[in-house]
């Protein structure tokens, strides 16, 4: 991950983007990014200034010529006069002209140090910074690629840095889902599985199959087949395109692994080729989440092998959110376990209690092998609502993805930088949560800002979401008046 001067721009600045299907988020963002406005003798100030860094660039400009004469259009010499231009412009705000120069700056420095030099990733970086200003969203994709590529041939024996740039990759690619149309946003999730598949076998190949170092990112592969299914089960034709998407990628096997005859004939209603027929009530591609459940088991096996009781407790506990999305059972005994191997490791019992005693949405989107970063990770969200009253069990906020995957929730990512800023509205909601995990009795206690533009309806979403039972005194208890907010996108 990384932060640059760059990115704390004025956000005001920002060109408008354009995303067909979402008009409404489109007006948002042009007006809320249109420039302030200023007084006349602001605008005297103003052009005083402008006429001043006119002069500078000007200068600058005189010099690189002069340089270029010199030594030649690709000389080292070029780079500081290069820099200070962008510098001035960037001050001006012409953030196209910031975009030439520096393209011109990489290939000085590619020149002058190697394609393939990691001393290059800081430029690309900042070039990333200026592209997100533009809204050009493909060429930061490109140059994330880039950042990937100029890791991948870094001398290093540091695996977290390159799977930190494929980690930032995801990232932003989860951050363009939000806004993306249909093919695209389906597309660009199955490009996170190819990076997802890179980052698993990185992982093996940097750390060796029992290293508890690996644990985190393992944990980001099998939270990884949760979002899968969450796709292959969408709403909106996203559902039907990711499944054709994953048969032609790979194959039918999974997806028939319940099922002797998995697939119809050609559907009449969701533009597939392919109609799944799935047991019972469980979701296309129940495979996949088994996957996970595996997956999360070999993480538990990895930290068992070590003395950090906590850790364990904390496998068990992951574990048992799988156990209870796959359906293998009713993750009981894992919850009671994680509870009690948590206070014998010396947790405070009052935290474990509060914790395990209040239903709570999974799976976690990041594994914590210390018990205190995820009761933070949970008190942090709850924190985002401003008045809760004393005795109600609140859930804190809950961000839907897209319409189509309303009881998904968006991947947030810790860096800033990845996080784009989007126009949402919430509902507050009451419901009750079985001791399955599953939401019933819901009821509407606000809408918010407005209620005519809000046209989400939460009622079935908050049904279909997941959560893990409240545990009290070892059984899994039925809690009712448990409140959520809900905060959705308008499309």
């Amino acid at each position: 991950m990384f932060c640059t001067p760059d990115m704390n721009i004025d956000q005001h600045r920002q060109k408008p983007f354009k995303i067909s299907g979402f008009n409404t988020l489109v007006l948002f963002l042009a007006v809320s990014l249109s420039p302030y406005s200023v007084e006349a003798a602001e605008e005297t100030q103003l052009v005083r200034s402008t006429n001043e860094l006119n002069q500078q660039l000007a200068a600058y400009r005189t010099q690189i010529e002069e340089l270029e004469f010199q030594n030649g259009p690709y000389h080292s010499s070029l780079i500081e006069p290069l820099q200070s231009m962008i510098a001035l412009l960037k001050e001006k705000g012409d953030y196209l002209q910031v975009a030439e120069i520096q393209s011109r700056q990489l290939q000085v420095m590619r020149t002058d140090l190697g394609f393939e030099n990691p001393n290059l990733i800081p430029l690309v970086r900042s070039i990333i910074a200026n592209q997100k200003l533009l809204g050009n969203w493909e060429e930061i994709s490109d140059n994330l690629e880039h950042i990937r590529h100029l890791q991948a041939s870094r001398e290093s024996d540091d695996p977290s840095l390159l799977l930190g740039a494929i980690d930032d990759q995801i990232n932003w690619l989860f951050s363009r889902m939000a806004i993306e149309d249909r093919q695209d946003l389906v597309r660009n999730f199955f490009t996170t599985r190819d990076l997802y598949e890179e980052m698993e076998d990185l992982v093996e190949d940097s750390y060796g199959k029992d290293s508890p170092e690996a644990v985190p990112w393992l944990y980001k592969v099998a939270y990884n087949s949760f979002h899968l299914v969450q796709f292959l089960n969408a709403s909106k034709g996203v559902g039907s395109e990711s499944i054709d998407r994953l048969v032609r990628r790979e194959g039918t096997m999974k997806l028939e692994a319940n099922n002797r005859n998995s697939f119809g004939s050609t559907s009449f209603y969701t533009g597939s080729s392919l109609i799944p027929v799935v047991n019972g009530d469980r979701p296309v591609g129940d495979a996949y989440l088994r996957d996970g459940y595996s997956l999360v088991s070999k993480i538990q096996d990895i930290l068992e092998q070590g003395d950090d009781l906590e850790a364990k407790a904390m496998a068990k506990l992951y574990r048992a959110d799988f156990q209870l999305l796959s359906d293998r059972g009713s993750a009981i005994r894992g919850y009671r376990d994680a509870h009690d191997m948590l206070i014998e490791s010396g947790v405070p019992e009052e935290d474990v209690r509060w914790f395990f005693e209040r239903p709570m949405t999974i799976p976690m989107d990041s594994f914590y092998l210390r018990f205190a970063d995820a009761l933070a990770q949970l008190k942090n969200n709850m924190a985002m609502i401003e008045l809760v009253p004393d005795g109600t069990i609140h859930l804190g906020v809950f961000t839907a993805w897209r319409e189509a995957l309303d009881s998904t929730p968006m991947p947030i990512s810790e860096d800033p930088f990845w996080q784009l800023d989007l126009p949402y509205s919430y509902v507050d909601l009451s419901f009750s949560v079985s001791s399955r995990g599953r939401a019933s009795s819901v009821d509407v206690l606000a809408w918010g800002p407005d209620e005519e533009k809000a046209r989400r309806s939460p009622w079935r979403s908050v049904r279909d979401m997941h959560f893990r039972p409240a545990i009290i005194n070892d059984r899994a208890r039925r809690v009712k008046d448990v409140q959520i907010r809900y905060r959705f996108v308008e499309e």
